[in-house]
């Protein structure tokens, strides 16, 4: 587990770094993508995007659309300021939580969940690895069915997702968006949810109960990116996934406006966005069994680097 939560933080600071150099990165493995061309995008034709730069004027650098380099990257770091909500138990005791970011805020040892994501993709077909780590702490709450006790509750969390997409299909921008340097596109995806949690129990009463337990869940879901304006676009994904093999249900769901500008030589996109991931999971019997029925959820703020 202690090597997951090391490799989740790997990722997290190798997503930071490539980010500094994504210029270098793009031009040194996938040549110059920024060519001008003539033609109009064809639909359901991923990596065929029509190639041509909006004219530029005097407040704006101009954008250039993505050329006719089928390869694509897309690199994000987002920092998520979640809230708690559901019920936890372990062995016979259970606490119900629902904890805002501004009480996670005070009874935790770190701010904000952090997450990295790294994108790869070639024509239609794509893989992805996403992580998140947080440690998470929520004070006197009410444990289930006892009115005169309360309950320190802490947890590290590590989730990192994997897998597979799928370009459905990709259409020209709305004419509002003509000069944007994205296509609307829709992505099918399928991979697991990897969970790691260390929790702690303080009942002040008695000894502090610790459980580490960590668990794989199949995930399927999709995604759609689309332009609003020259500069503005929308992105949603969900994906649902367990099934009874790790959790009895999982599920996310993510929605965010970004803002793309150029950046040294790139695209770059700043995102404001609200994300929600829920676990229905238990194992164990008796004193050894462990529940974790928990939402997660809050807004999250993101940069990335694509080409």
């Amino acid at each position: 587990m202690h090597a997951t939560r090391s490799a989740a933080a790997a990722l997290l600071i190798f997503s930071a770094a490539t980010l500094s150099g994504a210029s270098e990165l793009s031009r040194a493995v996938f040549g110059e993508r920024n060519a001008v061309a003539t033609s109009e995008p064809t639909a359901g034709q991923p990596g065929e995007h029509a190639g041509y730069q909006a004219p530029a004027d005097h407040h704006h650098e101009p954008m250039t659309r993505v050329g006719l380099d089928p390869w694509r990257i897309d690199l994000t770091a987002w920092v998520w300021l979640l809230g708690v909500d559901g019920d936890l138990g372990v062995g016979s005791r259970r606490a119900s939580v629902s904890a805002s970011f501004g009480d996670i805020l005070s009874d935790s040892d770190s701010l904000f969940a952090y997450s990295g994501r790294m994108e790869l993709g070639y024509s239609r077909w794509g893989v992805f690895v996403d992580g998140i780590h947080a440690e998470v702490g929520a004070d006197d709450v009410r444990p289930l069915g006892v009115e005169f006790l309360a309950v320190d509750i802490k947890y590290q969390m590590t989730i990192l997702d994997f897998g597979v997409l799928y370009r459905l299909g990709e259409w020209a921008p709305p004419a509002a968006a003509a000069s944007s340097p994205r296509s609307t596109t829709l992505d099918l995806y399928a991979g697991a949810r990897y969970t790691d949690l260390d929790v702690e129990l303080d009942f002040r009463e008695i000894p502090l109960i610790r459980r580490e337990v960590s668990w794989f869940d199949p995930i399927v879901g999709a995604r759609l990116d689309t332009p609003l304006a020259d500069r503005l676009r929308l992105t949603a994904n969900g994906d649902v996934g367990g099934f009874g093999i790790g959790s009895n249900f999982a599920w996310s769901a993510t929605g965010v406006l970004g803002y793309d500008f150029p950046f040294l030589g790139t695209h770059g996109s700043v995102y404001l966005g609200y994300r929600a991931i829920g676990h229905d999971y238990s194992t164990g019997s008796g004193e050894r069994r462990f529940k974790w029925d928990i939402i997660q959820h809050g807004p999250l703020v993101g940069l990335s680097l694509w080409f």
